[in-house]
């Protein structure tokens, strides 16, 4: 069994289908998962899962939330293998010691283009900076995250994919449940 890490986007947001942790966690159990838990947040679970790959189980989880639970979300799902590798490649250590709540990892279904980042970074208007590693970005917000230009809106519209993200706090959360 492999232990895996599932972010859903805008679970019990303003304007979705209110979804309970008990309903999750039931969902992935009906699914083949063993050793479910939620996260820090409803959205963020954690399980033990046989052969699928991260994609498969993705398509799986998303299929399964619209069928049974009338949710139509997107899932992203990281191996607690990548995981680890993802907070050891954090390109602003400094900043995530000092605030952790204004570093935001941003996960994508795929590593995105080279010349979309490219763009991205020429697209920031303040002091934000943005570092993409594998299948997510990295992003510093100094001045916080809700006055930023650099918004959701404008990380997919450049990259051209759907993103959900994660605070550096919640990242490091996930990560100790790994054990």
């Amino acid at each position: 069994m492999t232990v895996h890490i599932a972010l859903l986007r805008g679970v019990n947001a303003a304007g979705n289908r209110q979804v309970t942790a008990d309903e999750l966690n039931a969902l992935l159990a009906e699914l083949g998962c063993a050793e479910v838990r939620t996260g820090p947040k409803v959205g963020d679970l954690v399980f033990a899962s046989g052969e699928q790959t991260g994609a498969e189980l993705q398509a799986q989880i998303e299929t399964a939330l619209m069928d049974r639970l009338a949710l139509r979300t997107d899932v992203y799902v990281r191996t607690a293998e990548a995981w680890r590798a993802m907070v050891a490649a954090n390109p602003f250590p400094e900043f995530a010691a000092q605030d952790p709540g204004w570093l935001m990892t941003l996960f994508l279904k795929d590593a995105p283009d080279k010349k979309a980042v490219g763009a991205l970074r020429a697209a920031i208007r303040g002091r934000e900076q943005v570092r993409a590693e594998s299948r997510q970005l990295y992003a510093a917000y100094p001045d916080g995250v809700g006055g930023s230009k650099l918004t959701n809106g404008l990380i997919e519209k450049t990259l051209g994919a759907r993103i959900t993200g994660r605070n550096w706090t919640t990242v490091l959360a996930l990560a100790e449940m790994l054990g």
